[in-house]
């Protein structure tokens, strides 16, 4: 254990030998940031990032190495230069090593600093900044000692706010506080295609959320969720439900419970493609997981139902105007078969019924979220 706490100090007095000064902060020109872990939320908070920077130093040459669903959700973004799409670090750090290091000689592209968001903090991660550049490293991880500008979460900060602080390491105050999912013409043509099929009256949509992504108990009732599908039904709305393919199966079975209302469009999306049609729906029913925070990215308005167990400020979109979030008081622990016993079929109805009434179905809002996320950019080109 002494040897490996000598190694981290050992490296960085031989990188202060054999590399060229580090760059000021001021001066940084050329900034790699490193993204690997991959849940949707995560990948999501980290986007206001990309744009606060951009927006303070627009001359910063911004290059994110990331795969999976982090090249998704960056596909197409205006606030990055270059993406680069390597393999796993987590998994084989050696072959991510060359990967990375061939990409950034093949774009000519230095880098002058280094950074890892708050959701990256994994030796691997912090070792793969320093074998595949020669800039100095900042950010969150395991091994402050590897880096020249370590962070330490804080906990009384939200997870998109531990992101934000990366910027002032480059001397930027950020002015933005919110995420960024941006599509392309050909997402957003996709998007309006499936929304046709599934509502050719033209009615308001309400999209439906109602799978977690299996990690965490955000789970709500069945018989609850089919209360609200016929609620919204009733009043006149198209219910569309959105998610990945495992989800398929549980969605045609809640469907069926609710007489058949609603389409699933479930598993028929990229992320982009999802980001489009959320932004061209007119309201969201979800749970706390990855597509609700692609639906703020977006814009749209939303009834989120929220797990007790876990305090609101890291994850949820707390005090955005056009969203209204129902959860029970904080709980330290979860109850055995938790299902967000907390939230009501009747809350979750009044907070959908006074969204509709207060941010009422209308073509220019949907015009004003499409155009506020749709981008000519594609980075990975097929």
């Amino acid at each position: 254990m002494k040897e490996r706490s000598m190694l981290s100090p050992v490296l960085l007095a031989l990188e202060r030998i054999v590399r060229k000064k580090q760059v000021a902060p001021a001066q940084v020109r050329q900034l790699l940031i490193l993204e690997y872990r991959l849940p949707l939320g995560c990948c999501v908070h980290l986007t206001p990032l990309f744009e606060a920077l951009k927006r303070c130093r627009p001359e910063l040459c911004i290059a994110v190495a990331t795969r999976g669903l982090g090249s998704q959700v960056l596909r197409h973004s205006p606030f990055i230069d270059h993406l680069i799409e390597t393999p796993d670090p987590l998994i084989d750090l050696c072959s991510t090593v060359k990967h990375l290091r061939h990409a950034l000689r093949t774009l000519n592209f230095t880098p002058d600093c280094v950074l890892t968001g708050a959701s990256d903090q994994r030796t691997r991660i912090s070792l793969l900044g320093l074998f595949a550049s020669s800039g100095w490293r900042g950010g969150y991880t395991q091994k402050p000692a590897l880096y020249q500008r370590p962070l330490v979460y804080d906990r009384t900060l939200s997870l998109i706010n531990n992101n934000l602080r990366l910027a002032k390491l480059l001397d930027c105050t950020p002015q933005i506080k919110e995420p960024h999912v941006s599509f392309s013409q050909s997402d957003a043509e996709a998007a309006a295609s499936l929304l046709r099929q599934a509502n050719p009256q033209g009615n308001p949509i309400v999209i439906m959320v109602t799978a977690n992504s299996g990690g965490q108990s955000t789970g709500w009732h069945s018989d609850r969720f089919v209360q609200v599908i016929k609620a919204a039904h009733t009043r006149g709305c198209t219910v569309v439900y959105v998610g990945t393919a495992a989800d398929v199966n549980p969605i045609e079975a809640l469907s069926q419970a609710a007489n058949g209302i609603g389409t699933s469009i479930a598993g028929k999306t990229t992320v982009t493609q999802l980001a489009a049609v959320l932004a061209m729906s007119d309201v969201m029913v979800t749970l706390d997981t990855g597509t609700m925070h692609v639906g703020r990215a977006t814009g749209v308005p939303m009834v989120v139902l929220g797990p007790s167990w876990q305090k609101p400020l890291e994850w949820l979109p707390l005090g955005i105007e056009n969203v209204r979030i129902l959860r029970g008081e904080d709980r330290d622990t979860v109850p055995s078969n938790y299902h967000l016993d907390e939230i009501s079929a009747d809350s979750v109805i009044a907070a959908l019924n006074e969204l509709l009434l207060k941010y009422p179905a209308s073509l220019k809002a949907r015009e004003s979220r499409i155009q506020r996320s749709l981008a000519n950019v594609d980075h990975l080109p097929r």
